[in-house]
């Protein structure tokens, strides 16, 4: 066969039981027209069945519905159809949503290491290495104490993908390499020997390590790209992966499916680092309760710092920071490798306008784990006595942790922001507090359904954590959570201790949160 096929020559040559092996993160990357090849041939054939599907963040569009619809069945969503999957192993599921259902459902096995993990993983399985040993995870569902990474009861009852090991008297976790037979990649430009570019992309994922993974195993690579352009004619700088190791390239037919990303159909140049553009200032927050959580944790930032800002609510520090004039010498990072330049927000996350550098996705994994970031603000579903976090599994969504773990178990000080209880309560800001009508559901749980983030390993790290809402602070202790500010017009025992399952440790310096918080306008962050 020519290195240059169709789509069903190419989906036509995976098998029964393979592993399919795959890049892409979440809106960005996604090898969309293989995707969609997969999904047309199993419906005809009920073949290829039974495969292992293998990815370190699941391309999709977030969507909650379970039915492939018009715009709405996209990336891995697409595997969802019984008997096509018949194990995942994936860093995080919150984009790949009709698959997070079947793992909850006990329908397909599950495993679900944290993201660099799996980023490193498949580096192993390149580099033809039993796996990874690293003390990522350690107290986490990770922990083989723990759940050892497995989802659901099909998982538990299949094989065992991590175990603990001793290394000069401290605890590592090893983790096993999975193997792969075929290669899903996309790339923008091939050349007509086949050299792969992926200049306008707007990250540098794990296509490299991905494509090496099934090549050096004896599998094949399939890459999908948006065109095709002469020999020699790609500079030699942008080549992401020599010909040698693609085996099939497709030409992707549908525009739709060589998006930049899921938000848009336009290309955006600031995106991919080929130009820094003028008018993308970071926007100011509305005034919200949001924003209240935001500027409190904006108080904690310093200068000459590197963060990560986690999606959601922590992205909101960023516009804060800007506002307040405290963003010199900030440096933001996120996980699929950008530094500098603004965070997007939305299906246009992980990708970073007018980025200052942009390093590869596994590449800004090693340099988490080995201790880079100085700070990290992070988002949590749940939170318990002890001080851990679940973001993971909660209301039967088996979701997983993503670059979670990586984050928050390495950076030396993290701090954890989000609304004190659940659901839409009703709680309207004064001049100096807070005034709350209607309360939510609680969060501050005796336990947590599962360990994203450990309390007991930070303490034993010495790390300082912070956890954040809008009617009080709390902080990590050996004896877990301290409470250090409360907000004016919060009752103490109504509203704090009322909506949590556990009675807190209280700071004999308690004190009442910064009434700036709870005001339009600017606080002058800037002048203290």
């Amino acid at each position: 066969m020519s290195k240059f096929v169709s789509l069903e020559e190419a989906i036509g040559l995976i098998k029964d039981n393979d592993h399919l092996i795959s890049g892409g993160f979440g809106s960005l990357g996604s090898p969309e027209e293989l995707y969609t090849g997969l999904q047309q041939r199993y419906e005809r054939e009920g073949h290829p069945k039974n495969l292992t599907y293998i990815c370190g963040i699941t391309p999709g569009d977030k969507t909650e519905s379970r039915e492939p619809y018009q715009g709405y069945n996209l990336g891995a969503n697409k595997l969802a159809a019984d008997g096509l999957l018949g194990r995942i192993w994936a860093g995080n599921m919150t984009d790949a949503r009709a698959l997070a259902y079947l793992i909850g459902e006990n329908k397909i096995a599950g495993y679900m290491p944290p993201m660099g993990v799996m980023c490193n993983l498949i580096r192993c399985s390149a580099a033809g290495r039993p796996g990874l040993v690293t003390k990522v995870g350690l107290g986490t569902f990770a922990d083989p104490r723990n759940e050892g990474c497995a989802f659901n009861q099909k998982a538990k009852d299949g094989e065992k993908v991590v175990k603990l090991m001793e290394v000069d008297g401290e605890e590592y976790l090893f983790y096993k390499a999975p193997r792969a037979d075929v290669a899903f990649i996309r790339a923008t430009y091939a050349d007509e020997d086949g050299n792969l570019s992926m200049e306008r992309e707007a990250y540098i994922g794990t296509e490299l390590e991905v494509a090496v993974a099934a090549h050096n195993n004896g599998g094949i690579v399939i890459a999908q790209v948006e065109n095709v352009v002469p020999r020699n004619s790609l500079k030699t700088r942008n080549i992401r992966i020599h010909h040698k190791l693609v085996d099939y390239i497709v030409v992707a037919q549908d525009p739709m499916n060589s998006r930049q990303c899921y938000a848009t159909m336009k290309y955006r140049p600031e995106l991919s680092g080929e130009q820094k553009l003028a008018g993308s200032a970071v926007k100011p927050l509305p005034f919200s309760l949001r924003k209240v959580i935001a500027r409190r944790a904006a108080m904690e930032l310093k200068s000459d710092l590197i963060i990560n800002l986690g999606s959601g609510m922590p992205s909101g520090i960023g516009s804060v920071a800007s506002e307040e004039g405290i963003d010199q010498g900030l440096t933001m990072s996120v996980e699929s490798g950008p530094m500098g330049g603004q965070v997007q927000e939305g299906l246009s996350f992980p990708g970073v306008a007018n980025a200052e550098c942009i390093f590869s996705q596994t590449d800004t994994i090693d340099m988490y784990d080995g201790g880079m970031l100085d700070m990290a603000f992070l988002g949590g579903a749940e939170f318990d006595e002890e001080g851990n976090v679940n973001v993971s599994y909660y209301a039967g969504r088996c979701i997983g942790a993503g670059g979670y773990i990586d984050i928050s178990q390495n950076a030396k000080e993290v701090c954890f922001l989000g609304t004190f209880t659940m659901g839409k309560p009703d709680i309207r800001c004064t001049d100096s507090g807070l005034d709350i009508v209607s309360d939510g559901g609680i969060k501050f749980v005796k336990k947590v359904q599962q360990i994203t983030f450990s309390g007991a390993q930070a303490v034993k790290s010495g790390q300082k954590v912070l956890y954040i809402t809008e009617r009080a602070v709390f902080r990590l202790t050996p004896e877990g959570l301290e409470l250090i500010e409360i907000a004016e017009g919060v009752d103490l025992e109504k509203d704090v201790f009322g909506k949590m399952e556990f009675r807190p440790k209280v700071s004999p310096e308690l004190k009442k949160m910064d009434p700036r918080l709870f005001r339009p306008g600017l606080m002058g962050l800037k002048d203290d």
